[in-house]
């Protein structure tokens, strides 16, 4: 073997190490997530952000959509509202943290309720919170009377709130698919809808959907976004029940909570206050030490002199 060939092939282990050391760093500096990562939700009464406080810098995107189904995940079947707020960062270089997702989830989707069941997650383009409505809890989304008249709603008042709350947030998409009902129409301008679509079992679908992209309004009150007549599968097979919209049980809305009452009088508390800068207790037990301390050296120093009294005689 040549010394030419020991040197290439020592050239080329050397080149092969060198390559599986950068893939091996490249492979350590990519941070692995998973396609959906759960985020914890609290149940402490939370604290409503100051306007325009959250994620500054960055243009924050709601998505916003509605819909009735089925949950078969416990013993029942039940039915249900379900509702999906996709959080997504807009721009190439943002991107939610867990942690991110973590206090939107902690600040807006708090709070529990027998009928309510919640989640968030964080996906890589986007934080996802997430609601299901049961039984009577529904009638925060739906109301019917006695003629099986149905208006259907959403909290749009607090869905707007959340997006004041970041410096640059806003809600860009609306979907609302309704129970199955006839002679169905949409209250606002959408973008487009599905109206009296026939499904099988003598149903239909009904749909409005609303997007700022299309240059369409995004309702934001919480008046009815669309309405129409039950049909028997909504009162039978759905559940549906006759009765008045009512106050969304969960999540807890932190802008409708009372600010908490001073638990002392301002003036109570400033007298207090001043009373007890000038009793100052730190100072007067400094004082008293010192006042202790030097009374014990005077005696010493009394005692020392009548000792060096009573010496001194004794030596004459």
């Amino acid at each position: 073997m040549t010394t030419q060939t020991t040197t290439r092939r020592r050239v080329a282990r050397w080149v092969a190490c060198a390559l599986v050391a950068v893939a091996c760093l490249c492979v350590g500096s990519v941070p692995a997530r998973a396609n959906d990562t759960p985020v914890r939700i609290a149940s402490a009464t939370p604290t409503a952000p100051e306007p325009g406080s959250l994620m500054p810098g960055v243009e924050i995107k709601m998505n916003i959509s509605i819909w009735y189904g089925l949950d078969g995940s416990g013993t029942d079947m039940l039915d249900t509202v379900e509702v999906t707020i996709r959080l997504v960062p807009w721009g190439l270089d943002n991107d939610f943290q867990v942690e991110d997702c973590q206090a939107i989830a902690d600040t807006f989707w708090s709070g529990s309720h027998p009928d309510f069941k919640s989640k968030a997650s964080l996906s890589p383009v986007s934080c996802d919170l997430e609601a299901t409505y049961y039984r009577e809890a529904r009638h925060a989304f739906y109301s019917m009377d006695e003629s099986g008249h149905l208006q259907l709603r959403a909290p749009m008042e607090y869905f707007q709130q959340m997006a004041d709350s970041f410096e640059k947030g806003s809600i860009t998409e609306l979907s609302y698919y309704a129970p199955s009902m006839v002679n169905g129409q949409c209250n606002f301008e959408t973008s487009y809808s599905v109206i009296d679509e026939p499904l099988v079992g003598n149903a239909h679908h009904n749909g409005c959907v609303w997007q700022s992209r299309q240059g369409t309004v995004i309702p934001i009150t919480d008046e009815p976004l669309l309405e129409g007549d039950a049909d028997e599968s909504f009162t039978t097979h759905k559940e549906g029940t006759v009765g008045p919209f009512t106050d969304l049980v969960a999540p807890v809305n932190p802008f409708t909570l009372p600010t908490p009452e001073p638990t002392t009088d301002p003036a109570t508390g400033a007298s207090a206050a001043a009373s007890g800068d000038r009793s100052e207790p730190g100072r007067s037990s400094s004082t008293g030490l010192l006042i202790g301390i030097g009374a014990a050296i005077a005696t010493l120093l009394l005692v020392g002199t009548a000792a060096l009294v009573i010496a001194l005689r004794r030596k004459h």
